[in-house]
């Protein structure tokens, strides 16, 4: 079983991340013991949302290593919130860490922020809320900005906090959750709403449960 973690903090945005555990439940239901979602934080403390919800750590970042030294850590996600513009050194020494094995990370909104202040950015594609946004962290990665919903470039996946769907689609990609078809299909759905690509969903939903 592989896991995708989600970094929990105070005032993670609630609507960057709950596509992504939803779809992972989903995926579960479908085809079981593949992937298990872990909550993992700067500590064990409970935080609350940005929508005031109550989220326990289940694993401190320490615990990261251990995953990703058996080769079943699939990503870790950083969601959006309040406070990136400063703190969270832990955080950046475990991204620096998984990011030398080869574990896939993925930031959205102000995450980005806290991966552009810490040098990730610097030499990657990337994208964010705006190119702007991430002037005042002071990185010299400006030049690698594009503006797009979301960019992965060697193993660091990037989104502005209006892209939640798109940045759900490529985690799921990248991880490996679901077929890149299925994958593409719910993108395109939910951006949408259209009949067609409802249909496409279930198309590749029923190939890939009968495979």
């Amino acid at each position: 079983m592989r896991t995708i973690a989600l970094y929990t903090t105070e005032t993670m945005a609630d609507w960057e991340y709950a596509y992504l555990t939803t779809q992972l439940a989903g995926a579960e239901r479908l085809k079981p013991r593949r992937f298990r979602l872990l909550l993992v934080g700067d500590d064990l403390e409970p935080v609350r949302t940005l929508g005031n919800l109550p989220l326990t750590p289940e694993a401190d970042l320490d615990d990261l290593e251990a995953l990703a030294d058996a080769g079943s850590l699939a990503a870790l996600v950083i969601p959006g919130g309040d406070h990136y513009a400063s703190g969270h050194e832990r955080l950046i020494e475990a991204v620096k860490r998984l990011m030398g094995r080869g574990v896939p990370v993925a930031a959205i909104c102000g995450a980005t922020l806290l991966l552009a202040r810490a040098g990730f950015l610097d030499t990657r594609q990337h994208t964010s809320n705006a190119a702007s946004y991430l002037e005042s962290s002071g990185y010299v990665g400006g030049a690698h900005y594009v503006e797009a919903p979301v960019v992965t470039d060697r193993g660091v996946t990037t989104a502005s906090g209006i892209a939640a769907i798109p940045f759900t689609a490529e985690v799921m990609r990248v991880t490996g959750l679901v077929p890149t078809s299925m994958a593409d299909a719910w993108e395109a759905l939910f951006l949408s709403g259209d009949e067609k690509s409802y249909a496409a969903l279930m198309e590749a939903t029923s190939a890939w449960q009968n495979a």
